[in-house]
């Protein structure tokens, strides 16, 4: 989960009483990988297909471990690329928990995207995304509310609790629909997408609403060759950014990282810009390490990210992320033409 998702367990239990209460002005954020292009479905829809093979992803991550409750997100995805319709269609899924009985959500989409050559070097693909999305609560009996805890408050009728709301649903369920588009060439590409675009509520009360905030990213990135790098193998260096937009926050990510046949390493950094922040807030949140092995047709990756803000690497132990992946060619895809590959990372 990025920084728009790292909140302390108080914060995820208040956010969750205001949403349920009614209050519009709370609403939870889209988590988001340091390994975004490992999962690159999951970023942006217009990448299902985009490595014109089966491709099977998975990606794992476990945010400040060293803070009560749990920061967890992990996935899953399919996608492959039809050259007879010169499409790509995909599957995604997603889920998160955030605090120790608090909110939890969880996401499936169909993915569709389709290329369109623009010349000689470039391509362009826009993408769609239909699903499904939930956000509720993951354990009610565990969580404590304020009139459990201070004297003289319980009976008084000035409680804390959601036990008096009325119509209150522990789940609550709604249609999502996402799009984007990426233009790019051999050694470049540039990306944007954006979620929630049917502004659907998550509020977990009938007698309100509160809109999830539509999520916004651009991306992008080129790749250099280099001949004969460290590893003894021909290589390319990698500069890849990425900026995110969702309600009053917003981020940018970017680094690079040398990618060879077999090895991938580097490093990132993550900026909190933090548009309503108040004055004297700090706009940077990590530094991130990154390699990745590739072993044939199969890739696994390793992030940790160090903690660089106030609140201290030694408070949050950082945050561990692990992706794999699989891919693999079917005979309509030897046949085929050959096609530009998108050349934006794996890890």
């Amino acid at each position: 989960m990025m920084a728009i998702r790292n909140t302390t367990f108080a914060g995820a239990l208040l956010g969750l009483v205001m949403i349920a209460a009614g209050g519009s002005e709370a609403h939870a954020q889209d988590p988001q990988l340091t390994q975004f292009y490992a999962a690159a479905t999951h970023l942006n829809p217009a990448f299902a297909g985009g490595t014109l093979e089966n491709r099977v992803s998975f990606h794992y991550r476990n945010q400040w471990p060293g803070m009560p409750g749990r920061f967890v997100s992990y996935g899953a995805s399919y996608d492959v690329f039809i050259p007879k319709i010169n499409s790509g269609i995909g599957v995604v899924f997603s889920s998160d928990e955030a605090g120790t009985g608090a909110l939890g959500s969880s996401s499936f989409g169909f993915q569709y995207s389709y290329e369109v050559p623009l010349g000689e070097r470039l391509s362009f693909r826009p993408g769609l995304q239909l699903g499904w999305s939930s956000r509720g609560l993951l354990n009610w009996n565990d969580l404590v509310f304020g009139d459990q805890i201070n004297r003289g408050t319980a009976g008084s009728g000035a409680t804390g609790s959601l036990e008096g709301l009325q119509n209150f649903q522990l789940v609550r369920n709604y249609f999502d629909v996402a799009a984007g588009g990426v233009i790019y060439s051999k050694r470049m590409w540039l990306g944007m997408s954006s979620r929630h675009l049917n502004s659907p509520s998550e509020s977990l009360t009938d007698a309100t609403t509160a809109p999830v905030p539509i999520w916004f990213s651009a991306h992008g990135g080129v790749r250099i060759p280099v001949d004969g790098g460290p590893t003894g193998a021909d290589q390319d260096l990698l500069f890849v950014a990425s900026y995110r937009s969702q309600g009053t926050f917003d981020q940018m990510d970017f680094g690079f990282s040398m990618d060879s046949p077999f090895l991938t390493y580097g490093i990132s950094y993550r900026q909190i810009l933090m548009k309503s922040a108040p004055d004297g807030a700090p706009n940077h949140d990590a530094i991130s390490l990154l390699l990745g092995l590739t072993e044939e047709n199969f890739r696994v990756g390793y992030s940790y990210d160090i903690t660089v803000s106030t609140l201290g690497w030694g408070i949050t132990d950082g945050a561990h992320e692990i992706t794999l992946s699989y891919v693999w060619r079917t005979p309509s895809h030897l046949r085929t033409r050959p096609h530009r590959i998108l050349p934006c990372a794996e890890f």
